[in-house]
């Protein structure tokens, strides 16, 4: 039932609380401008006043059914009282009056009985961002000074920057009066090109790399930021490039004055250029070296990007330095790679423009010395490559135990944990071995087809089957998600025992027609047949290539990589020992009957071969 507070209103305020009972709180204006409804507007001269008594039916609040606590009595009073002189002259309120003080209780009530909510997390979240922007405005201000500092180097030359904006005439007129002739235009801008390219290369890029960001880099790393990146991983030998490109230009210009400017042939500045350029094997082995660590490089500065939220705040600063030209970091990264493999399209762009036939000649020379150092420095990335993707295999490939391929041999217990893994599980990362090609094929087999993943290396065939486990690798503490293993199916083929056979058939009376389909067949020394292979690629494209590439591996596979592998075997060097001992046998024996100096000569390469053994190409290493 509801709750009756009858009461003189008039008496009440005026009258000091008694015991017990909780003294009235007075709100502010602030809190009454909320609750206006209760406070008569003007006073009305025709209502009736009514001084005596207990109790009237016009001060009466009739508030609804509410749970009221001890401590909660106040707010009661509170709503009824509503402060001081609001409702002071209680025969004065009328019916109207009593209304809206009643909505308005009903709704402070409802306000009261909320809970008290804790504080908002938005200012952890916003104690973060002002803890960011600190650090921005930290990294910022370190990475400004360092650029201010980085344009003044030691090794600065601005006699050579100051030969950027001048053209070929200028260059090989200097200051005197003679003339090019109109025939040598189009060569000498080809010798220009060759010295103006590099002197880009050298200021727009190579110093740019330097001083915008990896000295700056290492000023902000003394000041204590940035401090988990590695200058050395991400810029390679890139000083070494830098003076490897000035010695470049400087050489060219003390070259420039040796020209003969009556016939204006440059072929012996070239021919000496080049001779100094790829003196020793300082400059090849340099480019070499970055051009090796290029791909580690790109991975390292990705991987950067992910763990240190600063550093591409430094990058953005670096970025908006006039210096570079609005080119980003990769541009500047890959300009070594762009300039090395450049050379001898500029070299050939002279020999094009070259009259003489002489000149033409060494010219040319001067390119194949350069396409040889190129050959090398793409055999060395591939090489690296090839061996990056071994050593993965190597942790993906399984090579099940004996008891999985035989299951019904018997294996003694004292062997049980000896051969409970194979010997050749590291067999594959070798530095020798080069993966050829690899894709999916399907292995016909009973009728049907099954799904195989094959790997052609140069020197065996290995046929697998994918199979995707949890990976225990980690980014962050989060698993990367599932990796692909490889089960050996079968047993490896060498490509010196084995028979490669075209297979395509689409005859009726075979039970099942084969399409772009090829058969291996494996063959042992004796040439027992000992496993025959039919497989099918997906298209006719997949098999030629597949075909291709066999055909590519076998031809490549040379007698001696056979015979390095028999010399690693201790049956081969105890019979070599043999061979040896005998020959020395023969020889006082027959010591009266003379040799053929052909013999000779035959006796003395085997023994070179017996004492000068390499490493097998199938033996994994030590």
């Amino acid at each position: 039932m509801p709750l009756l507070y009858t009461a003189r209103l008039q008496d009440r305020w005026r009258s000091a609380p008694e015991e017990g009972e909780p003294q009235t709180i007075h709100p502010n204006k602030e809190q009454l401008s909320r609750r206006h409804a209760i406070i008569p507007d003007q006073p009305s001269e025709n209502q009736e006043t009514s001084s005596q008594g207990c109790c009237s039916s016009d001060n009466v609040i009739i508030v609804p059914h509410v749970q009221i606590s001890p401590n909660e009595s106040h707010l009661f009073n509170r709503a009824i009282s509503s402060g001081g002189g609001l409702l002071a002259d209680s025969n004065k309120i009328t019916s109207i009056d009593l209304q809206r003080a009643t909505i308005a209780s009903q709704a402070f009530y409802a306000e009261a009985s909320e809970p008290q909510k804790n504080r908002s997390p938005w200012i952890l979240k916003r104690l973060y961002e002002w803890s960011g922007r600190a650090k921005r405005r930290e990294i910022i201000k370190h990475v400004q000074a360092a650029l201010e500092t980085s344009k003044d180097h030691e090794i600065e030359d601005d006699e050579l920057e100051k030969l950027l904006p001048v053209s070929f005439e200028e260059m090989f007129m200097g200051d005197e009066t003679t003339t090019i002739p109109s025939s040598k235009h189009k060569y000498l801008q080809a010798v220009w090109e060759l010295f103006h390219t590099e002197l880009v290369f050298l200021y727009r890029q190579l110093f740019v790399l330097r001083d915008v960001y990896k000295e700056p880099l290492k000023r902000c790393q003394v000041e204590g930021c940035l401090l988990l990146v590695e200058p050395d991983l991400l810029f390679g030998n890139l000083d070494q490039l830098c003076r490897i490109s000035r010695t470049f230009c400087q050489s060219f210009l003390s070259l420039l004055s040796t020209v003969d400017k009556e016939n204006w042939d440059c072929t012996q500045l070239v021919v000496d250029l080049f001779e100094r350029f790829s003196k020793g094997p300082s400059t090849i082995s340099a480019y070499q070296a970055y051009c090796i660590n290029y791909k580690a490089t790109m991975e390292y500065l990705g991987s950067i990007r992910q763990k240190e939220e600063r550093f591409t705040e430094f990058e953005r600063i670096c970025l908006a330095d006039e210096r570079c030209f609005r080119l980003q970091l990769e541009d500047l990264l890959i300009a070594p790679l762009q300039r090395i493999t450049r050379l001898p399209i500029l070299l050939r762009e002279i020999h094009k423009r070259s009259e003489e036939e002489e000149s033409k000649g060494k010219v040319e020379k001067v390119i194949d010395t350069m396409t040889e150092s190129l050959r090398s420095i793409d055999d060395s990335v591939q090489w690296l490559h090839n061996f990056e993707r071994l050593q993965q295999l190597q942790t993906q490939v399984v090579w099940p135990n004996i008891s999985d391929l035989e299951p019904k041999s018997y294996v003694p217990d004292f062997l049980r944990v000896a051969l409970s893994r194979q010997f050749c599980e590291n067999l594959l990362a070798h530095p020798r071995r080069k993966l050829i090609h690899e894709g999916p094929l399907e292995l016909v087999e009973n009728g049907r087809t099954v799904d195989m993943y094959a790997f052609l290396f140069n020197d065996m065939f290995v046929l697998t089957k994918t199979k995707k486990c949890a990976s225990k690798l980690k980014v962050k503490g989060v698993p990367i998600g599932k990796s692909e293993h490889y089960i050996v199916q079968r047993q490896p083929v060498p490509l010196d025992s084995c028979v490669f056979c075209d297979a395509d058939s689409n005859d009726q009376a075979t039970p099942m027609s084969l399409k772009f389909a090829f058969v291996i067949i494996h063959l042992t020394r004796y040439y027992q047949v000992v496993g025959i292979y039919t497989l099918q690629a997906a298209d006719k494209a997949d098999k030629e290539l597949w075909i291709e590439k066999f055909q590519e591996s076998i031809e490549n596979y040379e007698s001696i990589q056979l015979k390095d592998m028999l010399k690693c075997t201790p049956l081969f060097s105890s019979l070599s020992l043999r061979r040896c001992s005998s020959s020395r046998l023969m020889s006082k024996s027959e010591s009266n009957s003379p040799q053929l100096p052909k013999e000779k000569e035959k006796e003395k390469e085997e023994k070179k071969e017996c004492c000068s053994s390499s490493t097998c190409n199938n033996q994994a290493p030590p």
